[in-house]
């Protein structure tokens, strides 16, 4: 039997590793360090979403409707943290139909002990290529989302938008973290992601298909 080998322009998720491949690392939130270095990561990043969408917003007209108007500031804190909710589980979606795009049967879950929501594809082995559009597919299409929001509203609910796309931002610190490292790997590069992390495998040099 032939293993598959994957290339600069493989897309598609393989059920099993290929015999010549070994695990070069494991990328996981495994420490305070990490998870204090990502935190700051996330805000910074929410700070860089507010200034970007921020200035999108003063390009376009006050007109549209605001259906929040005349919230109170806490009605309006409650009101973020439903969106905030409901942008998490569409991060989570966007990862799943990543995953599901390339033949990978996506799988959710949380963390309660590292504090993070998942999808994951634990069994399936994907192509660098692939797993770049995985993780990075949330953060893009719910930026794109949000731009196609924006014209349609204004006052308090254009603000509640600006708010929640930017939170999406910073919680793709993990998302952008794990794509900085696949980059600085081989295009050879296969990716098993577990959801609290993912594990990285390269081919053993000298060896070939068999």
């Amino acid at each position: 039997m032939t293993d598959q080998t994957p290339n600069v322009l493989g897309w598609r998720a393989l059920s099993a590793l290929p015999t010549h491949y070994r695990p070069v690392r494991r990328i996981e939130i495994d420490s305070f360090q990490v998870m204090f270095w990502l935190n700051i990561g996330g805000f910074v990043l929410i700070g860089v979403g507010v200034f970007i969408f921020g200035l999108l917003e003063r390009t376009l007209p006050r007109e549209g409707n605001n259906p929040l108007l005349g919230v109170t500031p806490l009605g309006m804190v409650a009101l973020f943290v439903i969106g905030f909710v409901i942008m998490l589980t569409i991060h989570e979606l966007f990862h799943g139909l990543g995953f599901s795009l390339f033949g990978a049967q996506p799988r959710y879950g949380v963390s309660l002990r590292k504090g993070v929501a998942f999808a994951s594809a634990a069994h399936m082995y994907l192509p660098r290529s692939a797993y770049l559009v995985v993780a990075l597919l949330p953060l893009v299409g719910i930026s794109l989302i949000s731009i196609l929001i924006l014209p349609l509203v204004s006052g308090e609910t254009r603000t509640l938008v600006i708010l929640i796309a930017a939170a999406n931002v910073g919680g793709a610190v993990g998302d952008l973290w794990f794509t900085y490292i696949c980059l600085r790997m081989p295009a050879s590069l296969l990716i098993r992601d577990f959801g609290e992390g993912a594990e990285l495998f390269l081919p053993v040099s000298g060896q070939s298909e068999a």
